[in-house]
């Protein structure tokens, strides 16, 4: 297997994105752009730079998309994209009619504590999505691929893509938090769902203990139980904190244990029907006894 894969000391791309977005984020703000453009743009240049890298530089050559891969990516990515924006606008209505005004932090802090409370929220709602239970049948589907890529770190049930925006934005919302540092917290978080499920050769060093990575994702997914951890996705604290941080060699596998049990990847009307299906639930169990609620 290791000749499959191929190195390089650091993950250009994710730096580089990095890099650019608080330069993309003032532009936004000075030409007043309206916040679906800008994230809509923001979406497809960080495709646009992470999946040539994917060919260029792969971590993995066999874990190319193939067309196949790309189209169901495609189909699956754009009904979560209009779910996502369908589940924030209605968020925001609830929120002007409900909330009180707006939070008097400064927006340095505004845009710090912003982005710790929505992976706070995430890392909750994406624990509780591996217990056994409803909520697992909900995930399962993005864990059905057996490689990971830019193109399918969208690939997932609609239902999972309302529950994780409201899981992010709510805490926002609740906190009063100023339109321009919610924008900042999206933009960081298209960048790093993208680049953590990127096939892209390289590493950020010590900045794993500061920032998800495709390092840190990657096992996340895989399929040996003491390597499953890691269900932060933009910032790593709180699986620091409540335990379930891990770091590692890249897996050999990832997916599903015993992927017999559920439909192919491919079979989008049965991944649909999932949530509403008792399937099993071997892979939450392992999931469970690797980082229980309880573990601190």
């Amino acid at each position: 297997m290791s000749s499959s894969r191929t190195r390089q000391p650091w993950h250009v791309p994710h730096l580089a994105l990095l890099v650019l977005l608080p330069v993309a984020w003032s532009a936004a703000l000075a030409w007043s752009f309206a916040a679906e453009t800008v994230l809509g743009t923001w979406l497809a240049l960080n495709l646009a730079v992470l999946m040539p890298a994917e060919k260029w530089r792969p971590h993995r050559r066999d874990w190319h998309a193939d067309r196949r891969h790309l189209r169901r990516d495609g189909v699956v990515g754009g009904i979560n994209v209009m779910a996502d924006a369908a589940t924030g606008a209605g968020l925001a209505a609830l929120a002007v009619t409900l909330l009180p005004g707006s939070n008097p932090w400064s927006l340095g802090v505004q845009i710090l504590v912003g982005l710790l409370a929505a992976e706070l929220g995430s890392y909750w709602v994406h624990r509780w999505s591996h217990a056994e239970g409803w909520l697992w049948r909900v995930h399962v589907t993005h864990h059905l691929p057996d490689r990971l890529t830019a193109s399918n770190a969208l690939f997932a049930h609609p239902i999972n893509a309302v529950y994780d925006k409201a899981a992010k934005l709510g805490p926002l919302l609740a906190l009063g938090l100023s339109p321009e540092a919610v924008l900042a917290v999206a933009l960081f978080g298209i960048t790093q769902a993208l680049v953590t499920h990127a096939n892209v050769a390289g590493t950020i060093g010590p900045l794993n203990w500061m920032l998800g990575s495709a390092e840190l994702h990657r096992l996340h997914h895989s399929t040996e139980e003491a390597e499953a951890g890691n269900f932060g996705t933009t910032l790593p604290i709180w699986d620091q904190v409540f335990g379930t941080y891990r770091r590692g060699e890249s897996p050999i596998h990832v997916g599903v244990f015993e992927a017999k049990r559920y439909p192919s990847e491919f079979a989008l009307q049965r991944l649909l029907h999932i949530p509403f299906k008792k399937v099993g639930l071997r892979f939450a169990d392992a999931i469970r006894r690797c980082c229980p609620l309880g573990a601190h």
